[in-house]
């Protein structure tokens, strides 16, 4: 097998991986985990792996100080708001109308960009912000009963994950992502740990099932799908990499079909496909790959 095919069935499987993440959640949810501690517990395990993972493979590094604070302010900030945000939307929304609303932050990295002049205005990238407001405005039509501060939510964690992406793309450049990711889980695990004890919400006095949902969304959605990601973004590039990563949002919309009958109307549908040509109108183009773009955790 060739690296590239390689690489793409890494990718794939990162994608999907990620894909169950919400899934995982609602089922923990029912079982009476609270989204704080949740991700507390999430952050700290997958944290713990990933560091295993580093010193079997001798990959464990101390970034340069600067790079070590931004790591730690985008985990235990940016991540935390990101996370909470998205997470709480769940309790709100379907998860398909909170995953097509969360995946329109590549349209607003592309924004972003052309107003920090690292992008030059061009037909994909107008029309991936053409096509990525139309679809927004379709999956969150409030004619559906759609919960508005459910949709306020998962917007807010999109744009808040741009932010994130913004900021390392910028300043992190060069910095390995295993690397990357394993402090940003670590600031993030050590704040939401703080925000459980400061809520009186860290129990986890949960059944055997609960424990299930978040070992496995800790192990699955989050471990494997971060190394698998990085491993496959090597082999094929950041281009190809965002094209395939469509996948996590068709997990993510198919699975929550099957399992908790969250059916998308054809309106929504429409916007969902809307989304899904503004997210491969939106792949790194050959000036963010020279800036480095890469993304030092998913969601």
């Amino acid at each position: 097998m060739n690296s590239r095919w390689y690489g793409s069935i890494l990718v794939l499987v990162s994608a999907v991986s990620f894909g169950f993440m919400p899934i995982f959640a609602l089922l923990a949810y029912e079982e009476g985990v609270g989204v704080q501690e949740l991700l507390f517990i999430r952050f700290i395990l997958a944290f713990l792996l990933t560091g295993v993972f580093l010193g079997l493979t001798g990959k464990v590094s101390i970034p340069p100080r600067k790079h070590l604070l931004v790591l730690l302010a985008l985990g235990g900030i940016g991540y935390f708001l990101q996370s909470s945000l998205y997470f709480t939307a769940l309790l709100h929304i379907p998860v398909p109308v909170a995953a097509l609303v969360l995946d329109t932050y590549p349209a607003f990295v592309t924004a972003g960009s052309l107003a920090l002049g690292w992008e030059r205005i061009s037909t994909y990238l107008i029309l991936s912000l053409l096509l990525a407001s139309a679809g927004l405005v379709l999956v969150a039509n409030p004619i559906f009963n759609t919960s508005i501060v459910g949709i306020s939510m998962a917007l807010g964690a999109a744009v808040t994950y741009t932010v994130y992406i913004l900021v390392s793309t910028r300043v992190l450049k060069g910095l390995s992502g295993e690397v990357g990711s394993f402090f940003v889980m670590g600031a993030a695990s050590l704040t939401f740990g703080i925000s459980c004890l400061l809520m009186g919400e860290l129990h986890i006095a949960w059944n055997f099932e609960a424990w299930i949902w978040v070992v496995m969304i800790s192990f699955i959605s989050t471990f494997i799908a971060i190394i698998t990601f990085f491993q496959g973004l090597k082999l094929i590039g950041p281009s190809r990499t965002s094209i395939l990563s469509i996948a996590e949002l068709v997990t993510s919309v198919v699975v929550a079909s099957i399992v908790f009958n969250d059916a998308l109307s054809v309106t929504q549908w429409i916007g969902g496909l809307l989304i899904l040509l503004a997210m491969i109108f939106a792949a790194p183009s050959e000036t963010l790959r020279k800036k480095g773009t890469k993304h030092f955790y998913r969601q």
